[in-house]
């Protein structure tokens, strides 16, 4: 059966706690960006932190219906998620409820609220669809230490040397990524290090999570293989961390991680890593990390019906006790009803993950000798695959992202592209998304910012592609009809 390209707002897969919404053409994602009823009247799920499931948005509606509040509605996991957000944001809060296992907080309109929903966005904090649909139903989920414990135990050996109690599972990885961040700033700022150095493109949350601090520098290296410039601002002395992808997205490309590692060791810096792009079971990156962060919404939850983070501390390093307790006190915990369907699916990561490899791998080689193609990026191949080789797993390849540069018309060969198009990865579906035109919409859209783009080294209008599980023939014969000229 071939490949078929899912209506706008279907999701992937058929359920309401997908994790994927459908957007088929380039004006679906120009519509989206800018918040048209055209395109937003067809969405009830999408991915969580950019989309409120529409369980979500009911739940939150319930709940202000039967306590009289009114205005902005944040349905939240914690209070102290809400009270520490708000602030950052410079909103006030006009009321916070208890509301079952969440926290219903409420704003008035305008800018603060605006600022208070992008800190949301970034940090992973809403309440998931199944906790919300757990509330309207009235059921009140029991613990299920079952699943954690099998989360851990499945995680364990791609995390050699944590305890398994110490294996953090979050709410998404972005929650992750904040308490890393957080953890390190505690521990480093009465240091006089605030200041943070970006190596290489990074996930736009992640950038934003360090342009929006408010008393803390960001040096951004576009080239990870830059290290010069790195060491020479290690050497001022007020870094804090380093915060570097493995490898990037969406260049995919990695970092020299031992040599990292050594320089942060001779400047006193912390080194964060995350290695979501091709996931745990692909790369071995904690030895050289202080805090490794992860997605496990990608390759772990294929199914695609589940965001979750990890976060594991390097228990060998410095202040690696002080750095899991500041980490722990601030990740937020996926709810019992995700760690119940990510159990299910988790133990399935390692094999999911080498079969979206191979399939990504033989996509990529046929991609790149294409007529149509002027580039096809990939974490092994390029300038940086013997770095990224260096911490590859055993029969471990490059997941499953291709990032592809066209010569022609991006806008026509997305729209005829068969296959579901919308954010993730790591699925069993395959996915394609015109990348920066979601992640950083604004840029794209003016030549300053498309400027700006390329001088990262990056084309505004690339495609990333996520290979799914389908049969290779199946997926090359959708490229093949959307690349004819």
């Amino acid at each position: 059966m071939p490949i078929l390209s899912p209506a706008l707002g279907a999701t992937v897969p058929d359920s309401p706690h997908a994790t994927v919404v459908c957007l088929p053409t380039l004006a679906d994602v120009e519509s989206y960006e800018r918040k048209e009823a055209r395109v937003w009247k067809h969405l009830r799920a999408g991915y969580p932190r950019f989309v409120r499931n529409e369980l979500v948005t009911r739940a939150a509606q319930e709940a202000a219906r039967r306590l009289g509040r009114t205005g902005e509605l944040f349905p939240l996991v914690s209070e102290a998620s809400a009270r520490r957000l708000a602030e950052h944001a410079g909103a006030i809060l006009t009321s916070v409820d208890q509301v079952g296992d969440w926290c219903l907080a409420t704003t008035s309109a305008g800018d603060a609220a605006l600022r208070l929903a992008k800190m949301v966005q970034h940090t992973g904090t809403l309440i998931s669809s199944r906790q919300a649909e757990a509330w309207l139903s009235g059921v009140a989920p029991t613990e299920e230490a079952a699943a954690l414990r099998t989360i851990r135990a499945t995680l364990s050996p791609l995390l050699s040397g944590v305890a398994v109690d110490d294996i953090l599972i979050a709410t998404s990885g972005m929650n992750a990524v904040d308490a890393g961040i957080a953890a390190v700033d505690a521990v480093q700022r009465p240091r006089g290090r605030s200041a943070w150095i970006q190596l290489g493109w990074l996930y736009v949350d992640s950038t934003r999570l360090f342009e929006k601090a408010r008393d803390a520098k960001r040096h951004f290296i576009s080239d990870v293989r830059d290290l010069a410039a790195v060491e020479r601002l290690l050497a001022v002395g007020d870094i804090a961390g380093v915060f570097t992808e493995v490898p990037n997205n969406p260049q995919l490309e990695t970092a020299d991680i031992p040599a990292l590692r050594a320089l942060c060791d001779k400047h006193g810096a912390k080194l964060l890593l995350d290695p979501s792009s091709v996931g745990l079971a692909s790369v071995d990156v904690l030895p050289f990390a202080d805090i490794l962060v992860s997605s496990l919404t990608k390759y772990a939850a294929a199914e695609g019906d589940v965001m979750a983070g990890v976060l594991a501390v390097q228990p060998t390093r410095p202040d690696a006790t002080e750095l899991l307790a500041l980490a722990r006190q601030r990740l937020e915990p996926l709810h019992v009803l995700d760690l119940a369907a990510l159990a299910n699916q988790v133990g399935r990561m390692t094999e999911v993950t080498r079969r979206l490899s191979a399939t990504a791998a033989e996509i990529a080689r046929r991609l790149a000798t294409h007529p149509a193609v002027a580039r096809v990026r990939t974490a092994d191949q390029g300038p940086t695959a013997a770095a990224y080789r260096r911490l590859l797993r055993s029969g471990a390849g490059a997941g499953s992202l291709i990032t592809l540069e066209l010569r022609g018309d991006m806008r026509c060969v997305y729209d005829r592209l068969a296959v579901a198009k919308g954010p993730s990865f790591g699925l069993r579906y395959t996915l394609a998304a015109p990348f920066l035109w979601l992640a950083h919409f604004e840029e794209v859209t003016n030549e300053e910012g498309r400027a700006q783009i390329r001088a990262a080294g990056l084309d505004p209008d690339l495609l990333r592609i996520s290979v799914g599980l389908e049969p290779v023939d199946e997926i090359w014969a959708a490229f093949e009809a959307a690349l004819v000229k």
